[in-house]
């Protein structure tokens, strides 16, 4: 006798509890299938519902499914139609393939309905109730969901009936499925939505992104929307792996850490050295911002070359992309000598956000994530111990130099198709351990390595350069040895007094640094904490002249004051007008100031020049009249924009501008008193001539005109001779524009009168 086996019916509750621990990985499971019917779009919509209780919408413009698919498919536990069915007509490999995904809508609530129509113009309404399923005694296949035909009529008033509760406009539905989740068994409070909303940023791999575009909102709630793959071009270095599956691994490394001019100029001799004779270290390596290479797999250093001979083929072909990212300048103790290495400027507090929320190694399989790996900065890579056990600089020696878990930002984008023993675990946390899972860390850990003994090779070179050309380095080389030798007698003295005096003055400078940037800081601090009142000063100003002047009319006509034959200084309708024309530069120097550091200014877009010049007019010019300073804007066409913020612009402008104002003021000159801004677009670039009629480049930096954007040289002296300028100002505006990759900022030399300065930024 043969019997056979029976499924209860809390079995479909434990698979929906069991493999989505959390209703974010249900919803992320519901956006797949979305994918997976070839949607470009998917909407996730949280709105409110009787009782205070939410429902929630997961909406997607696909294929669809018919009947059949609905009864074989959908009402299937552990199909296998994804299985062997695994590409869509557009091509899309399908990222689901164990079966169970509809589970997720018991996971996320007690009811759940579904309207879903096919080209064919057939639709149907599939509703369950998933109380159902915990009643005791039950087989699976005894519980039943409702489904019955309707039209896309229907289906368009669903959709219309969203758009109004949540004021939106959705795209034209012909084809797709709507669901539709009630009594949910979460509360979704406002930690979790905005968790969910970032968590869905980093779905889809920041590389090769698929045309799928994923929209949240939640109702009565402002920020969010559209889920936007945030791009970076801050990096210190970038590399791009590509193994074919076979033997090779193509890599790309792009190289932006060292300011390749300074390189040129005053390093030139780093290219004399053994080491950097060849590629990829050669300076024309540099100038190209990187190089490629192709070697085989088996070349790759790797911890364990026998397991990656044993088992390369079972590897699969992949793709690995990484940013190497610092968070400071320097990265290592004993390498905190920035004459030593030419760095690039950057901003330290824009990366550790970035670095805060995107820091990790990432895995993807067929466009969408594979958690936990990068989850939360998760080290599964190990980075940390690799670091622990040899923490040194990249100048400090040769061999050995290992980057830290919170310095890289990457993604590895595999397929179930091309990577058949990189299995993701039924409850889809994590792949399935086996030794090609081993061999594929070892095998990203070499691809790191291959960056790491990049970034060795030049910066202890640079450290040996260093070395040999300034007496600084020299001097506390030898203090440090002669404390370690332990000697007593008259040269170990001598070379540690040196060493002493150097490393006093170094702190000093330090401090001083310290000290005017907290100064900076706590100015900046006191605006903003005061910008409620200064926008209020501001309004208040609008009107209290003309307040001022009614009161005056009240008691006497300007006519019959007139008559009274007063002087200007006596009479109150000249005061009221001078009042007026003051007022208005007031509110000018305080909508700079507070506009300055409005939110709306801090979200990169792109920009048209020809508007923001004519914004930059309009807030310079009451203040330029009142210098008898003219200023000239041309040459800007809608054509020509950036990809930037705002207030990066601001603060690169209004600082040169800032400049111009001095220096125009500086020459004593009652003519001619000109700031001239022109652009024009050169291979592929937005040229900008920013200059001035003012007194020109002070003669200390005629000889190395470039030293103006080091931080604090400053040619500002008061009457005293005392240096009055902070020398931020030029820095502050290269360092910006360091930010924006293939952007700079020279001086032009020589110029005919005055001063002039070429800012060149990508046309986007």
């Amino acid at each position: 006798m043969k019997i056979p086996f029976s499924v209860s019916a809390r079995t479909a509750i434990l698979i929906g509890s069991e493999n989505f621990s959390n209703p974010e990985g249900a919803i992320v499971e519901l956006v797949k299938n979305a994918y997976d019917a070839d949607s470009q779009y998917c909407y996730i919509l949280f709105g409110e519902g009787e009782s205070a209780k939410r429902s929630l919408y997961i909406l997607d413009w696909g294929t669809g499914m018919n009947d059949k698919i609905i009864e074989t498919c959908w009402m299937r536990i552990g199909t296998d139609d994804k299985l062997y069915n695994d590409k869509t007509e557009s091509g899309r490999v399908k990222s689901g393939a164990k079966g169970i995904g509809r589970f997720a809508l018991n996971r996320l609530g007690k009811t759940a309905e579904m309207l879903t129509f096919t080209k064919e113009g057939r639709g149907y309404d599939w509703k369950v109730n998933w109380s159902d399923f915990d009643k005791p005694q039950t087989s699976v296949s005894e519980i039943t969901a409702d489904i019955d035909t309707i039209s896309l009529v229907e289906g368009h008033q669903f959709l219309s009936d969203l758009e109004k509760r949540f004021g939106l406009s959705f795209p034209k539905f012909e084809t797709g499925t709507l669901l539709k989740v009630t009594d949910l068994n979460d509360e979704w409070n406002e930690a979790q939505l905005t968790h969910l909303f970032s968590s869905l940023q980093d779905l889809v791999p920041p590389f090769n992104i698929p045309v799928f575009e994923i929209f949240q909102y939640v109702q009565g709630k402002d920020g969010y929307g559209h889920i936007e793959v945030s791009d970076y071009d801050d990096f210190d270095y970038s590399v791009s792996a590509r193994f074919d599956g076979k033997d090779n691994l193509s890599v790309k490394v792009l190289r932006n850490e060292l300011d390749v001019e300074r390189l040129k100029n005053d390093y030139i001799g780093l290219f004399r050295r053994e080491d950097m004779r060849d590629f990829p270290y050669r300076l024309s390596e540099f100038e190209a911002g990187g190089y490629e290479r192709t070697l085989p797999l088996s070349k790759l250093k790797v911890d364990n070359p026998q397991r990656l001979a044993n088992h390369q083929k079972e590897l699969g072909a992949f793709r690995f992309n990484f940013f190497f990212v610092k968070s400071t300048t320097s990265d290592g103790r004993g390498e905190n000598d920035e004459t030593k290495y030419p760095y690039r400027i950057f901003s330290p507090t824009a990366r550790r956000q970035w670095l805060k929320r995107n820091v990790g190694v990432k895995v993807y399989r067929d466009k969408f994530r594979v958690r936990p790996y990068g989850e939360n900065g998760d080290d599964w890579l190990h980075l940390g111990d690799r670091y622990a056990a040899n923490p040194i600089g990249a100048g400090q020696r040769k061999g050995g130099y290992h980057i830290r878990q919170n310095q890289i930002v990457g993604a590895v984008e595999i397929s179930r198709l091309d990577n058949v023993h990189l299995q993701d675990k039924s409850g889809r946390e994590g792949l399935q351990e086996n030794v090609v899972v081993e061999l594929f860390k070892d095998v990203l850990l070499g691809i790191i390595g291959l960056m790491e003994a990049d970034r060795n090779t030049v910066m202890y070179n640079l450290s040996q350069l260093y070395e040999t050309q300034h007496p600084k380095g020299t001097a506390k080389a030898e203090a440090d040895a002669a404390v370690k030798d332990e000697k007593v007698d008259e040269d170990s003295f001598n070379k540690i007094r040196t060493g002493y005096i150097v490393l006093k003055q170094e702190a000093e400078e330090r401090e001083n640094e310290i000290r005017l940037l907290r100064n900076l800081a706590s100015t900046g601090l006191v605006i903003t904490s005061f910008a409620h009142e200064l926008r209020n000063i501001a309004i208040f100003s609008k009107t209290r002249s003309k307040d001022l002047r009614c009161a005056v009319e009240n008691i006497m006509s300007e006519d019959d004051v007139a008559k009274l034959g007063l002087s200007e200084y006596d009479n109150p309708y000249c005061l009221i007008n001078d009042l007026r024309d003051q007022d208005q530069n007031i509110r000018s120097w305080l909508n700079f100031s507070i506009n300055s550091i409005n939110r709306d200014k801090r979200t990169r877009k792109v920009l048209r020049m020809d508007e923001y010049f004519s914004r930059f007019y309009s807030t310079w010019h009451t203040v330029l009249n009142e210098l008898n300073i003219e200023m000239s804007i041309t040459g800007f066409t809608p054509e020509m924009s950036v990809k930037a913020f705002t207030i990066d612009l601001d603060t690169i402008f209004n600082n040169l501008i800032s400049n111009a104002i001095y220096a125009i003021k500086e020459s004593k000159k009652t003519e001619n008193r000109i700031i001239t801004i022109s652009g024009s677009v050169e291979n592929g670039d937005i040229v900008i001539l920013f200059e001035d009629t003012g007194i020109g480049l002070a003669e200390e930096y005629k000889a190395h005109p470039n030293d103006i954007f080091n931080a604090f040289e400053s040619s500002k002296y008061d009457k005293d001779g005392n240096q009055i300028g902070t020398g931020l100002g030029l820095y502050i505006t290269k360092a910006t524009l360091a930010e924006y990759e293939g952007s700079s900022i020279s001086v032009i030399v020589p110029h005919a009168e005055g001063f002039g300065l070429t800012v060149r930024l990508k046309m986007y």
